[in-house]
């Protein structure tokens, strides 16, 4: 669909669908600049040539810079709150919702898609970061959910390195670790911690030893 900045050429039965094209094709845009080139390539100018229109054909719906990556931001959270969710809930079984977690995160972030990529707030627009954390903690949710039930000590903690897992498995995909091997890893990783947290945990007087130990500190340091 090109656009040339002249006269508007309707590529749709009707302008209501015309319109619903545009606004698909320029978010789509936005989301493949900002997780190709970071937040300060996602310019209109960017964008309308990631989609092969004018610039003003972008101002027409996104009126501002901040707008645009509000927009592209929302997109690929939004995808992923939806493809997450279903995947997890088609079991019962906590641990085996939570393998389906992190099959279904590194097969999006193999899609270059964003919530499993490293994405500074600092970077985005101030319209942006609130949104974010809260859009963080949808994708989060149906993970959150399956560690609670599954009933290990510290849940935050684990949640928290269970998706950092995820991100460092997402790099190396984004590097040349074949997906399969990298979920397959990365399952047995997480199952590695949530077993540790269901047999010990923070209350485990071994753990409390071990956080105190010098040799530990030096080798996680």
């Amino acid at each position: 669909m090109r656009d040339n900045g002249g006269m508007p050429r309707i590529d749709a039965p009707t302008v209501a669908e015309h319109h619903a094209m545009r606004h698909d094709a320029i978010v789509a845009a936005a989301c493949e600049t900002l997780v190709a080139a970071g937040v300060s390539a996602v310019t209109p100018a960017a964008v309308a040539a990631q989609a092969g229109l004018a610039r003003t054909s972008v101002y027409q719906y996104y009126p501002s810079t901040g707008a645009l990556v509000a927009a592209a931001v929302e997109a690929m959270f939004a995808e992923a709150n939806t493809v997450l969710s279903d995947v997890v809930g088609r079991t019962g079984d906590p641990r085996e919702r939570i393998h389906r977690y992190v099959a279904a995160a590194l097969e999006l972030a193999a899609r270059n898609h964003g919530p499993f990529h490293p994405l500074s707030v600092v970077d985005l627009p101030p319209m942006c970061r609130a949104r974010v954390r809260e859009l963080h903690e949808e994708v989060l949710a149906p993970l959150r959910a399956a560690v609670v039930e599954l009933g290990v000590a510290e849940p935050e903690i684990v949640v928290g390195l269970a998706f950092g897992a995820i991100s460092a498995a997402a790099q190396l995909v984004d590097h040349g670790t074949h997906l399969a091997a990298a979920t397959e890893r990365t399952v047995r990783f997480v199952d590695a911690g949530l077993d540790s947290a269901q047999v010990g945990g923070a209350s485990d007087p071994r753990l409390r030893a071990s956080t105190r130990s010098p040799a530990c500190s030096a080798a996680v340091g």
